[in-house]
């Protein structure tokens, strides 16, 4: 069999649906391999070993997240309820469209009681979220209430995606983007 030209960039992109789907201790470097059509002997000239792989492939989620979604918040040439409106449309397709909901939330109930490894990319990705929210609402609530209301909104979405899981009722988070949008 030739030899398959990839990229560090493509196996992670292949290696997020793995996790996704797996759970961080579920996936084995051999699942890993085999999702990108690589050997496990190729796939470690990529890579040292899982966690850095999984710390990459959370890396390059938070960037799509910052780049697609998020910055959508700064954009300053459209009212502030149209970026918010966007940006639901956007979070909806990302946690409907894959299987697995929040790569970052399913990640952190995997992991934080028995490690820390992922905290400071997982950190980063609500950082992200959280900022671009303070920056949409910022006008409409006082300091105290704005960082208040933002925290309890990510808090509605992200448990909302378990629950929505859970029915299988992606209504349940087009309900609450809604709710995030009246908040406006």
């Amino acid at each position: 069999m030739p030899t398959q030209k990839t990229t560090p960039e493509k196996i992670i992109k292949q290696s997020i649906q793995v996790f996704r789907t797996n759970g961080y201790y579920r996936t084995t470097m051999n699942d890993l391999a085999k999702a990108t059509g690589l050997t496990k002997g190729i796939f470690y000239h990529h890579f040292e070993n899982k966690e850095e792989v999984m710390k990459k492939s959370l890396q390059a989620t938070s960037l799509w997240f910052e780049k697609k979604i998020f910055s959508l918040a700064y954009n300053e040439t459209l009212p502030k309820k149209e970026r918010l409106i966007q940006m639901a449309e956007t979070l909806f397709a990302a946690f409907t469209e894959n299987a697995g909901g929040c790569f970052f939330a399913n990640t952190i109930l995997e992991t934080a009681h028995v490690e820390d490894t992922f905290l400071e990319e997982i950190n980063h990705f609500f950082e992200l979220w959280e900022n671009a929210l303070l920056h949409i609402y910022k006008e409409k609530y006082n300091e105290k209430e704005l960082k208040e209301v933002v925290q309890q909104t990510i808090a509605d979405i992200e448990g909302t995606i378990i629950v929505m899981q859970l029915k299988k009722q992606p209504l349940l988070l087009k309900n609450a983007l809604n709710r995030a949008i009246e908040k406006l």
